[in-house]
């Protein structure tokens, strides 16, 4: 294993005596189940199963995504549909761009991250950059900067008094006189500290709000991210969409009724617009900004979707042509949004802001019984020990800000999956509680750690996971919605009581 100062590869990944582990654990338990191995319906030539796979957003715990698809391409599981958010996006196009759908891509995503500069990413003023990394990475600077800020206003206090004592002395001692000057340039010092932080704090939010509201461009994740979409052969949205529409030959596993008839493949990204408050599916989408969506990039659709607020500028699409009759037709087709309202000017924020996992993009009601499961990996950021939500009434500010930040951006999907329980049968949790997803100075320490958490947490999913248990309670879910949602027949039942 390469240590924090060499170079990590990833074979160093993959090699892993944990993940090595891991992989031997499930084979032994396939050896012992094997109809365990059957997670899907939907075969290709190569006996590959297909499923759809869902990626959540966290920033950098986004590594811990390669290890989890990394062992379900290992047991041969493929993916018919991808989507994603933030983090997850980055995943979900990279295994989108890759090759075919039969291909394994996780190895290669490996080595991306391997050779990945995180710290390139936070590429903004030179001061920010410093004190974020001090923010993410000393988990005294809080404490550290109230000290620096305290010894300031409070110096300033503690020699402002001691000018009006050195003062009031100086006409019957000589000495105060010599005081009085001391303290009157150590007085003005620290006066004149405190002023040049305040001039240099409106500077730096002129320079926010110019930049609008992020500390980071983001153009450096954006090029990087082209980069990779450009050596896979992705250069247009045409062209990433039939990368993701391209599907082997498929077939139904021997001895189940059903069809390969509709099924098709693509890819979702998710971000959130502020211009119109609305959560925006990318590429579907595309045509609300452009006549041509070959106009835009597909590496601009991951990038509006990791526009973490504040630490990246928005994403901002400039000069759609909102006077013509298809740009109008667009936005009252996706969003219903009349031609008086279709903007000129879009701007995004992360898609975690509106749906950090949006298992709900792959949920068909029309479809009674599956062919295929939807799988998701949640990057569990929750501490166990302490995130209980029983101790509400000692919450700090921070707790209680971020509390109210949490319940926005999971209300959406956290409700979609407690009315929807049977796609929860195909949710991993990676437990990341301990690293801090804005972690942009990532050790390969680290990297490999979160590797190993998605590796085994994937292990421990696939020896839990029953196909046939997925698929019945699928099937009793959609047809008690469709019981619930038929026109009530008065002549079916007895009247209501009168109120």
């Amino acid at each position: 294993m390469a240590n924090n100062t060499s170079t990590l590869t990833s074979a160093d990944l993959i090699n892993d005596p944990v993940v090595q582990a891991a992989i031997k654990t499930l084979e032994d338990f396939y050896r012992s189940n094997p109809t365990r191995q059957i997670v899907s319906d939907v075969l290709d030539d190569n006996n590959y199963q297909y499923v759809e796979l869902v990626q959540k957003g966290g920033g950098v715990l986004g590594v811990a995504l390669v290890g989890y698809t990394y062992i379900l391409e290992h047991f041969g599981i493929r993916f018919l549909r991808l989507a994603g958010t933030s983090a997850g996006a980055i995943n979900t196009a990279l295994m989108t761009v890759i090759d075919t759908k039969q291909d394994a891509k996780s190895e290669k995503i490996a080595d991306y991250l391997c050779n990945m500069d995180f710290f390139s990413f936070v590429d903004g003023h030179p001061f920010a950059r410093y004190l974020i990394k001090k923010f993410v990475t000393d988990t005294k600077f809080e404490t550290q900067a109230l000290r620096l800020v305290l010894i300031l206003f409070g110096g300033l206090g503690l020699f402002g008094l001691l000018d009006i004592i050195t003062l009031g002395l100086r006409h019957y001692w000589a000495w105060a006189s010599a005081a009085s000057l001391v303290s009157f340039i150590l007085t003005g010092l620290f006066t004149l500290i405190i002023l040049v932080a305040l001039l240099y704090g409106l500077y730096m939010l002129k320079r926010l709000k110019a930049s609008g509201y992020g500390i980071n461009p983001g153009v450096v994740f954006y090029e990087w991210v082209k980069a990779r979409m450009e050596e896979n052969g992705v250069t247009t949205v045409t062209k990433l969409k039939e990368k993701a529409s391209s599907i082997p030959n498929l077939h139904i596993r021997p001895g189940v009724d059903n069809t390969t008839t509709g099924l098709a493949g693509d890819v979702t990204f998710i971000t959130s617009e502020l211009v119109t408050e609305n959560k925006i599916e990318l590429p579907l989408m595309a045509d609300l900004f452009r006549l041509d969506i070959d106009d835009l990039h597909p590496a601009r659709f991951v990038r509006a979707s990791m526009s973490i607020p504040l630490f990246f500028e928005s994403h901002i699409i400039n000069d759609i042509p909102a006077d013509k009759p298809e740009i109008i037709a667009a936005w009252f087709k996706h969003l219903c949004i009349d031609e008086k309202k279709v903007p000129d000017t879009c701007r995004f924020v992360d898609g975690g802001m509106l749906s950090d996992f949006p298992v709900n993009v792959f949920y068909n009601p029309k479809v009674i019984e599956p062919r295929l499961p939807v799988f998701g990996i949640d990057l569990d950021d929750s501490d166990p020990a302490r995130d209980t939500g029983k101790n509400s009434p000692n919450w700090s500010l921070g707790s209680y800000i971020g509390r109210l930040f949490n319940t926005i951006r999971y209300y959406y999907d956290k409700d979609f999956l407690e009315k929807n329980y049977v796609f929860q049968k195909g949710i991993g949790h990676i437990p990341l509680y301990d690293i801090n997803w804005l972690n942009f100075f990532l050790t390969n320490k680290l990297k490999l750690e979160m590797f190993q958490r998605g590796a085994n947490t994937a292990v421990d999913f696939l020896m839990k996971f029953k196909w046939e248990e997925y698929r019945a309670a699928r099937i009793a879910l959609q047809q008690n919605i469709n019981n619930r949602s038929k026109p009530i027949n008065p002549d079916d039942h007895d009247p209501a009581p009168a109120q």
